[in-house]
């Protein structure tokens, strides 16, 4: 907004920081209740802000276009101050005067409560990689995309996790192909050719989680690309 408003300044936000749990339980007969479940819930952001006007009618385009950026839905958030993306819509919008030099408040709601780096890349060449430039926060999240190619033709192509994931193409690939796992998108390819139906059905796709201790571990030697966002609460 700094830089898309003229006038307005950032003074100051709230939220990120924090987080609630939601916890179901029931009731016991003596003391407490017995925890059945819980969810982190969705959280609030709160930006206090400084808008500077020239006239009635600067305020009034300022305010407009302020309006118009502001209402777009579940949108990605970003700040100055913050390596990290949040995902949220904008659920109230106020003024504490109306003078020509408002301040005002900006409430974000980030139904996704986790907030994302910027992707990262691992390269190398081998048969295995530990991901320790994951940062440790405790928050595992699905890789954007491995990129692997075997530097000899191979009748299937495996990786595996130390953590129990695995992913299986059962397709021969020449030396030198490269195959691109896109997580995001949940589509296989080799060499740009589309191979999804080869996946194995058994494969971690959707749920192949990867953290700071992960080690992931390929069925031939080549060279990989691995590429992250590192999720944090």
């Amino acid at each position: 907004m700094d830089s898309s408003v003229d006038g307005f300044t950032t003074l100051s936000v709230s939220g990120r920081g924090g987080f609630t749990r939601a916890v179901t339980a029931t009731d016991l007969a003596s003391d407490g209740a017995k925890y059945l479940s819980s969810r982190i819930e969705s959280k609030k952001l709160t930006v206090n802000f400084f808008l500077q006007a020239s006239s009635l009618s600067d305020l009034a385009d300022k305010t407009g276009k302020l309006k118009k950026l502001l209402s777009v839905r579940n949108t990605e958030v970003s700040f100055a101050d913050d390596g990290y993306r949040y995902t949220g819509t904008v659920t109230s919008l106020t003024f504490d005067d109306t003078t020509l030099h408002p301040t005002g408040t900006i409430e974000i709601t980030l139904s996704d409560p986790y907030c994302y780096s910027a992707e990262k890349t691992i390269t190398g060449t081998g048969t295995s990689v530990n991901l320790s430039e994951y940062d440790d926060t405790g928050f595992a999240n699905l890789p954007a995309a491995i990129e692997f190619t075997s530097s000899e033709g191979i009748s299937t192509f495996q990786v595996t996790s130390n953590q129990g994931k695995h992913f299986l193409l059962n397709q021969s690939v020449s030396a030198g192909k490269k195959i691109v796992i896109d997580f995001k998108t949940l589509t296989c390819t080799v060499n740009g050719a589309t191979v999804l139906s080869s996946v194995s059905l058994n494969s971690n796709f959707a749920d192949f989680r990867i953290d700071h201790d992960t080690k992931l571990t390929f069925n031939a030697n080549g060279n990989y690309v691995i590429r992250f966002e590192v999720k944090k609460l």
